[in-house]
């Protein structure tokens, strides 16, 4: 239900209507009303006052009358979801995040878990990984203004607003990540540090530049732009970043091959051509001349395909390679 169609009363009213319809649930958002659409405009997503959301969950329990009747409290300021998709390969989330326990009296805390979205599957490893990732890279935001690993721009404006929100009305907030790893205490003053460090990541102060180069990562769509040009959108595999490659001759031949006879979504692909930065190190748009769809992993040789133990035909290392080196050897 949005963020309840205005203020605690209208969420009051709702919860009454939907339990007489015999409703199993109501979601509500911490956004602003009106609501703009997540998919236009993202980073302009703007987020409620802590006290204001609290005391429209607290008018909505107060509303409930029904005891099975479930009122689920969504936060825009996860940062998990999209630090998975940027560590992921195929830029797809295996994780949900599920609120386990949780406090009502001050002061409030609650512990999230990673269960799986496909039954059966084992998410251990990548949480661990996500959650690692997120910590590190909100403790490396807290201290000074530098862009962590996988902390794509969408999840960098989710991390600034959760600085924000920290700042309003909050004395004090604690995250504890789980052995190993660091844990944060986040005052106003901190956050408001923070919440600067983030903008100077999202806004850096260098100039642009190009530079002719090649990124390598998975291909996720092919489309073509108003002005009717090919494009390549692919998930830099180092900075899970969605990248735009405008592809022009011999890469607008390889993308019509691929996208009228083979299964590319998701495979590797290698991109040539001229690379637009935004900032140091901050890779914008590719300006691709050649694009090479490389072998998917599964089809690669394994270790014991490629070990040879007479590879040097029973020279010594050095031999074989003065020999080689010389052109003795075919």
């Amino acid at each position: 239900c949005d963020s309840g169609y205005g203020n605690f009363n209208n969420l009051r009213r709702l919860i009454k209507k939907l339990e007489c319809r015999g409703i199993a649930g109501a979601c509500v958002e911490d956004k602003l009303f009106p609501k703009t659409n997540s998919f236009l405009h993202g980073e302009t997503q703007l987020l409620a006052p802590r006290d204001e959301v609290c005391g429209k969950i607290r008018a909505a329990k107060d509303a409930q009358a029904d005891k099975d009747f479930v009122i689920i409290a969504r936060s825009d300021t996860c940062r998990f979801e999209g630090v998975e998709e940027a560590v992921a390969d195929d830029g797809r989330r295996a994780i949900e995040w599920r609120i386990v326990s949780a406090t009502t009296n001050s002061p409030l805390s609650f512990e999230a878990v990673a269960f799986p979205i496909d039954f059966a599957v084992n998410v251990d490893q990548r949480a661990e990984l996500v959650t690692r990732h997120a910590a590190l890279g909100m403790q490396l935001l807290r201290n000074r203004g530098e862009r962590p690993p996988y902390f794509t721009d969408a999840v960098l404006h989710r991390t600034e607003r959760m600085f924000e929100r920290l700042t309003n009305g909050l004395t004090e907030m604690k995250i504890d990540y789980g052995p190993d790893l660091p844990k944060m205490d986040i005052t106003p003053g901190i956050a408001r540090a923070a919440a600067a460090n983030t903008r100077m990541v999202l806004t850096p102060p260098e100039k642009p530049y190009d530079e002719l180069g090649s990124i390598e990562g998975y291909a996720k769509r092919i489309e073509r732009d108003g002005f009717g040009r090919h494009i390549l959108v692919v998930k830099h595999r180092l900075t899970g970043e969605d990248v735009k490659c405008l592809a022009t001759g011999d890469a607008i031949k390889e993308l019509e091959t691929h996208r009228i006879s083979d299964v590319w979504r998701g495979r590797r692909v290698q991109v040539y051509g001229t690379m637009h930065f935004k900032g140091l190190g901050i890779l914008s748009q590719v300006e691709a001349t050649q694009v090479r769809f490389l072998r998917d992993r599964s089809e690669l040789p394994d270790y014991d395909q490629i070990v040879d133990e007479n590879f040097t035909g029973g020279l010594r290392t050095e031999e074989y390679l003065a020999r080689l080196r010389d052109g003795q050897l075919a």
